[in-house]
């Protein structure tokens, strides 16, 4: 009889075993019940940075290891805490900017920094009316004696508030569409950062407009003009991702309190669980869940994600995800919609921002749309007209 043992955990497990301690858990806690107008704790990125989480994810060169990202957005998706996860992926995406194309001594000192989780880094990229299209780029760049005035603004920053550095997208002044887009890395004090927006979800999440004019020197450059468009969705490829990775471990966490309480609560004389019509709608969403998952793993090992694959990714899990919280607070019926009860209905409000966030489904499916080709001699082949 063959004996078939289980897999032994990651290095990267072990590191996030011991990252996600009661310290950490704590910090979250308080964060959640701080109100929605809390700020995002700084504790949660230099807890994981002093950790190794960070080290773990870069632990070679300037690509990140894409599965490390995944594990730690499930990992902090399955806390009930999407403002979390979500600042981390903030962060990533912005560290992921810096790693990889950060070539002065300024910029991979503060790389440096944000790995050890002794900085705090933001994106800014989308602009007022501008959602994620950069040929509607307002933000300038313009060349100095000094190296650049950079000057704009920025209508959705996440980490804002606390953050030491945010990687700003900008357009090479007198340049037009993608071929000027360039990225600089400003500090906190060269940028007025505006009142934090009330959301529908993430409360502690703090996503405020930012305002700049500020002259730089030339080290602040990460990605001169004509490669901006290149640096910037390399971290579009890290935030899909680990949103993809978010979606999956709220999932799991969400469905496995419904079908707790499918189990606890009855109906006509029997529990919801034994509901033939609820407890198959729950094994087809569970279905979809691991599917998700699995694919999300295959990818990661696949070699580098490509940029398509990642946008399908991210809009395939959050549409799921969205229509799996909506089936989680169904169960909970009344008490369900309910504020108080259980945690579903902002469970299901957080999920929302997944749609939204690194780019809307449509901006998604067009980029999957871009690289699809036909099979000419295919249809020659089948088609008859």
């Amino acid at each position: 009889m063959t004996t078939i043992r289980a897999a032994e955990p990651s290095t990267f497990d072990r590191v996030l075993d011991a990252a996600f301690d009661e310290a950490l858990l704590e910090v979250i806690e308080r964060a959640e019940h701080g109100g929605p107008s809390g700020l995002f704790p700084r504790e949660l990125i230099e807890n994981l940075g002093s950790a190794g989480v960070f080290a773990g994810i870069w632990p070679v060169g300037a690509h990140a290891d894409m599965a490390s990202v995944v594990r730690l957005s499930e990992r902090l998706g399955g806390l009930g805490s999407a403002s979390a996860a979500a600042g981390v992926s903030a962060h990533n995406t912005a560290l992921a900017i810096l790693r990889r194309f950060g070539r002065s001594d300024y910029l991979r000192e503060l790389a440096d920094r944000a790995t050890r989780g002794d900085a705090v880094v933001g994106l800014g990229a989308t602009e007022a009316g501008g959602g994620s299209d950069f040929a509607m780029l307002a933000t300038t760049a313009e060349p100095t004696a000094a190296g650049f005035r950079v000057r704009g603004s920025k209508k959705f920053v996440s980490l804002s508030t606390v953050a030491d550095a945010i990687v700003v997208v900008a357009r090479a002044a007198g340049s037009h569409r993608d071929g000027g887009v360039t990225l600089f890395a400003l500090r906190s004090d060269q940028i007025h950062v505006g009142r934090p927006y009330a959301k529908l979800g993430n409360g502690y999440l703090d996503t405020a407009p930012v305002e700049f004019d500020v002259e730089v020197p030339e080290e602040a450059m990460i990605a001169r003009p004509g490669t901006g468009l290149a640096a910037a969705s390399a971290g579009l490829v890290v935030e899909r991702m680990s949103v993809a990775g978010l979606v999956v471990g709220a999932c799991d966490l969400a469905i496995g309190v419904a079908v707790a309480q499918m189990m606890r609560r009855s109906q006509f004389g029997q529990t919801l669980f034994e509901h033939q019509a609820l407890r198959l709608r729950f094994a087809d969403l569970q279905a979809r869940v691991d599917t998700v998952r699995y694919a999300l793993k295959g990818l990661t090992v696949a070699g580098p994600v490509p940029f398509r694959a990642a946008a399908g990714m991210k809009v395939t899990a959050a549409r799921l995800g969205e229509e799996v919280m909506s089936e989680c607070l169904h169960i909970f019926g009344g008490e369900g919609y309910l504020t108080g009860p259980a945690p579903i209905e902002k469970w299901w409000r957080d999920m929302k921002l997944a749609r939204v966030a690194a780019g809307g489904d449509e901006v998604l499916w067009e980029t999957v749309a871009s690289g699809m080709r036909p099979d000419l001699e295919a249809h020659e082949r089948w088609v008859r007209s």
